[in-house]
């Protein structure tokens, strides 16, 4: 009985030693499969950030081009989804507009934070400028590098090349929620626009065009404080003077 009991305690002893190497060995192959997976993604390149002057098709409500595939901020910025957490941002056709012929543009630095409906760039107009508001909040991850040489690409492709800053936000979906799109982007524009067109009918008969609606160039003709003042109303933020 006693060599019985020995033998199977040996037995199990055994049993239990090979299961032992058998789960250290697992452990160690787990750990050396995981550094060369970390490896491998640390020499992979780093994707590039998706194209940021995607086209996009012009869709014309009252008179102003609103691609329906964009969020607007009521501050006449555009958000356009790029990732499942990245947008890019830029100026609608209203905002640009009103600001006129852009002579520079302030962006922000990239890693910097930004929350929506605060600060996202400044748009140097001759001896003026104006903020805009940002349509969405998180960390910059890039800013347009065209805009240095090339300013008036705000004004002349605001969908296109003209594009401000690209973001990363954690709260994407949640700032879409507080953007305008779809069919209300029409009623909103039919608001601004005849909001917009009374303001203009008691300033200088050069900024209204043949049947009441504002000329392209109606920002050229509007004083400082004229400009402030709609600035103020429709982009939701400071006009200054340089």
């Amino acid at each position: 009985m006693v060599r019985a009991k020995e033998f199977v305690m040996g037995a199990l002893l055994a049993i239990a030693t090979f299961a032992l190497l058998i789960g250290i060995d697992y452990l160690l192959t787990r750990r050396a499969a995981a550094r060369e997976v970390a490896v491998e993604a640390a020499a992979a390149p780093v994707p590039a950030l998706p194209p940021a002057e995607t086209r996009v098709e012009p869709v014309w409500v009252d008179g102003y081009d609103m691609p329906d595939q964009l969020h607007y901020h009521r501050g006449h910025v555009w958000a356009r989804v790029v990732g499942s957490d990245t947008a890019v941002v830029g100026v609608d056709d209203f905002g640009r507009r009103l600001l006129g012929k852009v002579e520079g543009v302030g962006l922000p630095k990239v890693g910097s934070y930004i929350r929506q409906g605060a600060t996202g760039a400044r748009i140097d107009v001759d001896h003026r400028a104006a903020d805009l508001v940002s349509p969405v909040d998180g960390e910059v991850i890039a800013v347009n590098p065209s805009l240095a040489e090339e300013p008036g690409l705000v004004s002349d492709d605001p969908y296109g090349r003209g594009w401000l800053y690209q973001i990363r936000s954690t709260n994407i979906a949640a700032n879409l929620r507080n953007l305008i799109s779809g069919s209300l982007i029409h009623r909103w524009m039919d608001d601004s626009r005849e909001q917009l067109e009374l303001r203009l009918m008691a300033l200088s008969g050069s900024v209204l065009q043949d049947g009441g609606e504002p000329a392209q160039d109606f920002a050229e003709h509007l004083d400082t404080g004229e400009w402030k003042s709609l600035v103020e109303v429709f982009l939701l933020t400071q006009g200054y003077d340089r």
